[in-house]
């Protein structure tokens, strides 16, 4: 080696030593505390979320079954009217972990099979779901329980992101196991890590089936029916399994430290005058998801934030949806900006209560949705989220309202039903009670996601014109008539007739979003053909392809350019990319957990 050389590699090695010494120097000496550990202090908080299902809002401290949720109580904040944003397990699940409304989640809530098409598309458009979020942050995510949708393998779900996932769907006697395996997964948790543990017990749901000697715990004295009884052991039976893991979280040194979030899915429906929803036409005495009733949607909310042992009662309005961002704001991670929730933490919520009087309601499930400010509340038979499948074949009917105010009608028995929205006026109601239900209708309007819209443009033809528009399912909802023509409305199919003098634009949706539309046009009865029909944005012709074509006609940037060499052009503006083949059918597996669960008979 040259002298020139080695005097190089002198230089180079004594600054590399030099490099080493420095960082090590920073690391020993100059690190702030906080940034010597692998995670940071926000991080080194634990979070446990236990959702027990169908537990309803008026159960804890009554009846003499939940000792233990009381004494939790006693070192928690109790969100005394907390509603769920959806009514059955997957989309309040999926709610929990998005922060967002159901319909915003692209998987249908209305039938059971989750297609291949709504899964992909959630990965593609929810990128933090809750467990997959907090394990980029580096905590470790585990899940134990009973719900079946919260995995891909049996066509029911999504993988929203878990590290580690127990699901006991397929068992028997699940609620003892699902304790075990929770004591068992604290004890073998890394302990260099913080972690997220979802513990979903399915007990109270139906069959209520407790073990013996849980009933006799009941007291009350309400008359009760042997299913309310049942469900109400349930309900002790779990209280018992959860004191177990509180008392290994105190003895093992996770109780100070650890953001413990105790909540339900959905509540279940107990009274008669719901027993067959209004909505749904479907018996849902002792089940739900067929409706928003308070008392399928008002369910308890207990949280422990960590080293406060000072205990609150909250009785304004919080929602399902709040609940992710309070975890991350309680972690010091940032927030999505896309939320339709509101975050709970210990450290915002006081100035948030303060500042809100009446605080905001938006639910949905099948076939209804709900907007409610305060007490009052809009529920809207709706058939926008529905899917065609095992239970609907495609069919749209009377959409009508109910009205009310849960103060003066507290168990929603009294409801004011309004047919159509457009003949309110006629009504014959307090012009108030009219303002309040058109001032909530606006407000329901405004929060739906909107329908996608289809537009159809036919140059100036030398004749008479007649464009046929059929939707395989559902019905189309044209805007309106176009001068010089007129509109026969067959329901799924709509034809307009006519002889324009300029060039004619029809708007059109299809209601719901669940079948891509045919298009038919005719020149002086003359079909034209696909060849000379220019669709989407890039005006690809229409016989350009033949499967799975829907892409083709968005035009994700508005109106597209004017193309002189076509008779006519069709385009679609908005709403989900999705596909219109639906799977309607269960699996072997799938059907006997829904059966085990109660889902399904």
């Amino acid at each position: 080696m040259s002298n020139r050389k080695r005097l190089v590699w002198n230089q180079f090695r004594f600054l590399s030593k030099l490099f080493i010494f420095f960082s090590l120097f920073h690391i020993v000496f100059c690190q702030k505390p906080e940034e010597k550990s692998l995670n940071s202090i926000s991080e080194k908080t634990n979070v446990i979320w236990v959702v027990i299902d169908s537990l309803r809002g008026d159960v804890i401290g009554n009846y003499n079954v939940t000792p233990n949720l009381e004494s939790f109580a006693k070192e928690a904040y109790d969100f005394q009217y907390h509603l769920v944003n959806a009514a059955w397990t997957r989309p309040s699940t999926l709610v929990f972990f998005t922060g967002r409304f159901a319909s915003r989640n692209p998987v249908n809530f209305w039938d059971y099979p989750t297609p291949k098409s709504e899964a992909l598309a959630f990965y593609k458009e929810v990128k933090k779901p809750l467990p997959r979020y907090l394990q980029k942050h580096g905590y470790q995510t585990m899940m134990v329980g009973n719900n079946p949708f919260l995995t891909e393998k049996n066509g029911l779900g999504v993988n929203v992101g878990f590290e580690q996932l127990f699901d006991y769907s397929r068992e028997s006697d699940d609620t003892k196991k699902i304790t075990r395996a929770s004591l068992k997964t604290l004890e073998s948790r890394r302990k260099d890590k913080p972690f997220f543990l979802f513990i979903n017990y399915n007990d109270p749901h139906k069959p209520y089936t407790p073990p013996p000697g849980f009933t006799e715990r009941v007291k009350t004295k309400e008359v009760l029916d042997e299913r309310k009884l049942n469900y109400l052991g349930e309900v002790a039976f779990v209280d018992e399994e959860l004191g177990k893991i509180f008392k290994h979280l105190k003895n093992n040194q996770l109780w100070d430290n650890t953001l413990i979030i105790i909540t339900a899915d959905h509540g279940e429906v107990m009274n008669e005058a719901h027993a067959i929803s209004p909505f749904t036409g479907t018996n849902t005495h002792y089940g739900h998801g067929q409706d928003l009733f308070l008392e399928n949607i008002h369910v308890p909310l207990l949280i422990k934030f960590p080293d406060k042992k000072d205990p609150k009662t909250i009785t304004a309005m919080t929602r399902s949806v709040d609940l992710y961002p309070t975890v991350l704001d309680e972690l010091k991670l940032p927030i999505p900006t896309d939320l339709d929730g509101l975050t709970l933490s210990e450290f915002k919520l006081n100035s948030l209560l303060e500042n809100t009087t009446k605080r905001t309601y938006y639910g949905e499930t099948r076939s209804t949705q709900c907007y409610g400010e305060g007490r009052e509340f809009l529920l809207q038979r709706s058939f926008r989220f529905h899917e065609v499948g095992q239970f609907w074949q495609g069919g749209v009917g009377n959409e009508f309202y109910l009205y009310g105010d849960s103060e003066k009608d507290p168990h929603q028995e009294n409801l004011i039903r309004i047919n159509r929205m457009d003949l309110l006026d006629t009504e014959p109601l307090e012009a108030d009670v009219k303002k309040r239900i058109r001032f909530l209708w606006e407000k329901l309007r405004s929060l739906e996601p909107k329908l996608p819209l289809y537009f159809v443009k036919v140059k100036i033809p030398n004749g008479n014109i007649e464009v046929k528009i059929t939707a395989p399912y559902g019905k189309i909802r044209i805007d309106s008539e176009s001068e010089n023509g007129k509109i026969k409305d067959l329901g799924r199919t709509v034809v307009w007739l006519g002889r324009p003098k300029k060039d004619l634009l029809l708007s059109f949706e299809v209601y719901p979003d669940v079948s891509f539309p045919v298009l038919e046009v005719r020149v002086n009865q003359k079909q034209v053909p696909k060849s000379e029909i220019r669709v989407g944005s890039f005006g690809v012709t229409m016989d350009s392809c033949s499967i799975n074509c829907e892409l083709l006609y968005e035009a994700s940037f508005g109106k597209p350019s004017d193309d002189p060499t076509a008779y006519v052009q069709f385009w679609k503006v908005g709403g989900q990319n999705k596909s219109y083949t639906k799977q309607d059918s269960l699996g072997t597996d799938a059907l006997d957990i829904l059966k085990k669960q109660g889902y399904v008979q």
